[in-house]
């Protein structure tokens, strides 16, 4: 009888750093599994607390998690490990920077392309882009794209799952925790798992956002006591902001492409900036604010038209509304006080 074969282990590597892994998971030499994908001991220690808990949806199952750095939004199992779908380390290398090493090779013959990954780097024009960064910036893109296909009014603060994210550039994989939201209307959390609110009546069907691409969209910036909020949406968006308590303080339209390009460039700045309102969320913001990951300081300058320039300026057509809700609050107040 032929000696019975010994079965070798398949030798897996660290997704991160490239580094090759033994054992299982959670073991000396191995750490934990995160995102869905193996990782060394230095590299899972490294982003033990990259992302924090928001003990924001129902049930206990699934929570969403915001990276402490970037300021980005990812759902997880509640007790599983994840990381953010953008941010890169120090110790990433390899198969982890392979996207951002094709993106970089794109950028001599696509110009806006490169100005657009410094824009988001923060890199000034005569900067060579770090590898890094360009992968990041891939991430960005591919996490958008997948939002992009299930926002619609009325939902904000979309958080998702996208397999492969930060390392591939790409979805590697179908299955995920999915996208949730938070529905305006009724201020519940729910995945987004078609196009009604489960404890709302039908809304009329909405269109996917390539349809929308070269349809209006609203760009607004409000305030409310010491802060800013900037945000995207329709009519009724900024209404509802106003509604709670906000005051006007500007709205651009523009291209549904442009007016969401914008809005994530607001983003990588508040970022940037390290804005940390996490003590204001919970104590001093409105209802329709949702998450804070569109606010910012009163104090920080923002003037819409410098990121959507070739919008158009329609604060005016908001501003009547405004001082009626002004009004109706003003009078509720002394109606309570007599």
């Amino acid at each position: 009888m032929a000696p019975r074969s010994r079965v070798r282990p398949t030798q897996r590597v660290c997704v991160n750093c490239g580094d090759t892994i033994h054992g299982r998971a959670n073991t000396r030499q191995r750490g934990p599994d995160i995102a869905w994908y193996a990782h060394c001991r230095p590299c899972a220690d490294l982003v033990a607390d990259q992302m924090q808990p928001l003990g924001l949806l129902p049930g206990g199952g699934i929570d969403v998690y915001q990276c402490r750095n970037c300021g980005s939004l990812r759902v997880c199992r509640t007790g599983w490990r994840t990381r953010c779908h953008i941010c890169l380390d120090e110790r990433s290398a390899g198969l982890s920077l392979a996207a951002g090493a094709r993106l970089l090779t794109r950028l001599p013959d696509e110009p806006a392309l490169a100005d657009r990954v410094r824009h988001f780097a923060g890199l000034a024009d005569t900067d060579i882009i770090p590898t890094r960064d360009a992968a990041e910036f891939q991430a960005a893109i591919t996490l958008g794209e997948e939002l992009d296909r299930h926002r619609r009014d009325g939902w904000t603060d979309l958080a998702g799952d996208v397999h492969g994210l930060p390392w591939y550039g790409e979805r590697q994989a179908p299955f995920s925790h999915g996208t949730w939201g938070l529905h305006l209307r009724c201020g519940s959390w729910q995945r987004l798992r078609d196009r009604s609110c489960a404890q709302c009546p039908p809304e009329p069907d909405d269109r996917t956002f390539a349809a929308l691409r070269d349809t209006p969209y609203l760009l607004y910036l409000v305030r409310h006591r010491g802060l800013l909020k900037f945000g995207v949406g329709g009519a009724s968006r900024v209404r509802q902001h106003l509604c709670a308590g906000a005051q006007l303080v500007e709205v651009v339209e523009g291209r549904h492409a442009d007016v969401m390009e914008a809005e994530a460039d607001l983003k990588r700045q508040k970022r940037a900036a390290g804005e940390s309102l996490r003590w204001w969320r919970t104590r001093r913001m409105p209802e329709s604010f949702g998450a804070g990951t569109e606010v910012v300081r009163n104090g920080v300058r923002i003037r819409l038209g410098d990121y959507l320039g070739n919008g158009i300026d329609v604060t005016d057509r908001f501003t009547e509304a405004a001082d009626l809700t002004t009004d109706r609050r003003n009078r509720l107040r002394r109606a309570h006080h007599q």
